[in-house]
């Protein structure tokens, strides 16, 4: 365990437990198959995109269904008739009986939120290379009616849950709340820092929604030599509510740097992140502690998880993904 640092005068600290036998569990394989991306509506409706056989695939509670007409690389949903899907050049809207397909002049697509009314994309975000000069960069969209506008936010935009981004500033971790009409800063204690030349980012973050409490992941990292790799780092974890934070350093799993997080709905958030030797681990943040374990695989492969949904007010995450040949796809489930 790392070293704990905290921003309010009463530190907390969250204890790495080991993870209980069973957790997660392969509910879906297919040896032909590889999967991008899940989102799971309010009514449970379990959404898989990916590719079967090189052609684009779509799942309805792990059914095959009838698909936009391309590659889905994110989804999201706001209900069982209001869901998304986002492609390369094209993007669509599934109303409860068809797929309303129209174009997408705009970046990559690399996370997607619906929350209420409000449907945020992240696109073009860059992902820390390790590599001398590396800047962190990305575009907000909103969708407001049936245009996408570009939304100034106060800081680069990593991870989206609800009123809250998580990402960094000038080479600084840092958060942002939505106030309805605009985007603010949140003030955060210090990153913890002990080496020269040091910088951090938040990747991802996840509300509880019966708490309120708030719960983020990112990555701290320094420079330590001439050689390969030129950046040393650990895993960075906050939590708390405003005005109340607290930052934990990891040393394992290390720099993190796709790392994404979902709410437990039971006051908690899993972290899903690339493990070392393939595959992923995940972290389970309780109220009082911290759990790590990985995702079951078919044998001799590494399971890497690519996307991650909760479904709201249940406790019940499905992740998905495959071997990095992207064969092999899996959906893995955690049901409480």
């Amino acid at each position: 365990m790392g070293l704990l640092f905290s921003g309010t005068a009463a530190t907390v600290a969250l204890l790495l437990t080991a993870a209980p036998a069973v957790q997660w569990k392969v509910v879906h394989h297919d040896r032909h198959a590889s999967y991008d991306a899940v989102t799971v509506t309010p009514g449970g409706a379990v959404w898989v995109a990916g590719t079967r056989s090189g052609k684009p695939v779509l799942l309805k509670n792990l059914k095959r269904v009838a698909g936009p007409g391309f590659r889905v690389r994110r989804l999201a949903s706001a209900s069982d008739t209001r869901v998304w899907a986002f492609g390369t050049s094209r993007y669509a809207r599934w109303d409860g009986r068809r797929w309303q397909v129209k174009p997408w002049p705009y970046g990559r697509v690399d996370r997607a939120n619906s929350i209420g009314k409000n449907l945020w994309v992240i696109e073009d975000s860059t992902i820390f290379s390790g590599k001398a000069g590396w800047k962190a960069r990305s575009t907000l969209r909103r969708l407001d009616g049936s245009a996408w506008r570009k939304v100034p936010t106060p800081i680069v935009v990593k991870g989206i849950d609800g009123k809250w981004a998580a990402g960094s500033v000038r080479g600084t971790a840092a958060m942002a709340r939505w106030s309805g009409t605009a985007w603010r800063a949140v003030p955060l204690p210090a990153v913890p820092s002990s080496h020269a030349g040091q910088i951090s980012e938040l990747t991802d973050v996840a509300m509880d929604g019966e708490t309120g409490r708030i719960m983020a992941v990112g990555w701290t990292a320094w420079p330590c030599g001439t050689v390969k790799p030129a950046y040393c780092g650990e895993t960075l974890l906050l939590s708390g509510y405003p005005g109340s934070w607290t930052f934990e350093v990891r040393r394992e799993p290390g720099i993190q740097p796709r790392a994404q997080a979902e709410p437990d709905g039971r006051g908690g958030a899993w972290i899903v992140y690339d493990a070392k030797g393939g595959g992923s681990g995940f972290l389970h943040i309780l109220p009082d502690g911290v759990e790590a374990g990985g995702f079951p695989a078919p044998a001799n492969r590494g399971a890497a998880v690519r996307d991650l949904a909760v479904k709201l007010g249940s406790g019940s995450v499905w992740a998905v993904g495959g071997t990095p040949s992207r064969r092999d796809g899996s959906v893995w489930a955690y049901r409480p």
